[in-house]
């Protein structure tokens, strides 16, 4: 999966320019009720502003609310904001997001031009529907023998089951292979002593 696949496109963003005052800013964040906007100088992304940002600054300078509220978002804005292509592939942004903690990171296309950000929410919004959440759950061992997984597919898919994600566990035990899948099925119970039969070993279902 890409970025492009899950990011919030741009014409769907509330958004300031480098010019916009600073109360300009604060309207738009509190009215939508948010942290922070990205800052855009034509197509290019330049920047984030957040209240965070205008407090800091307030309570660091000797200004009046009024004659603060007047200056340029460029005045307060973070610059140093690292950004992600729209074809990349959706680790690299995760890895990103979670080591600078921001709200969001700027999505680019080849031309580095905006197209739009990608959230906390849009992860893992993506990663509950990958995972299958909603659906039976379950834990299954078996031995690290060639062709188990495609035995364990073929068995899901002999009782008119459907497999929604399928992860393989590290269990850090010698020639022992532990899966979590979730299976869109009508009979668990049918499922999983087909399953035994087979040499599979049921160790939870939810």
């Amino acid at each position: 999966m890409v970025v492009k696949n899950i990011m919030i496109a741009k014409s769907k963003l509330t958004m300031v320019k480098i010019s916009d005052t600073v109360e300009q800013a604060l309207c738009l964040i509190n009215s939508k009720n948010l942290l922070s906007l990205p800052v855009v100088e034509g197509d290019k992304f330049v920047g984030i502003i957040s209240k965070k940002y205008i407090f800091e600054e307030y309570f660091n300078v000797s200004q009046s609310k009024e004659a603060l509220l007047q200056r340029p978002v460029s005045e307060f804005m973070k610059t140093t904001i690292e950004s992600v292509n729209k074809d990349d592939i959706l680790e690299i942004a995760i890895q990103l997001i979670a080591n600078k903690n921001r709200q969001f990171i700027p999505v680019v296309d080849d031309k580095d031009e905006f197209v739009g950000i990608l959230t906390h929410n849009a992860i893992f919004g993506t990663f509950t529907n990958i995972l299958g959440f909603g659906h039976t759950r379950m834990i299954i061992s078996t031995h690290d023998v060639k062709g188990r997984v495609a035995k364990l597919a073929e068995i899901i898919s002999k009782q008119d089951g459907n497999i929604i994600s399928i992860v393989q566990i590290d269990v850090n035990v010698m020639n022992l292979r532990q899966f979590l899948v979730r299976v869109d099925i009508e009979n668990p119970k049918k499922l999983a002593d087909k399953l035994e039969e087979n040499g599979f070993r049921i160790r939870r279902i939810d």
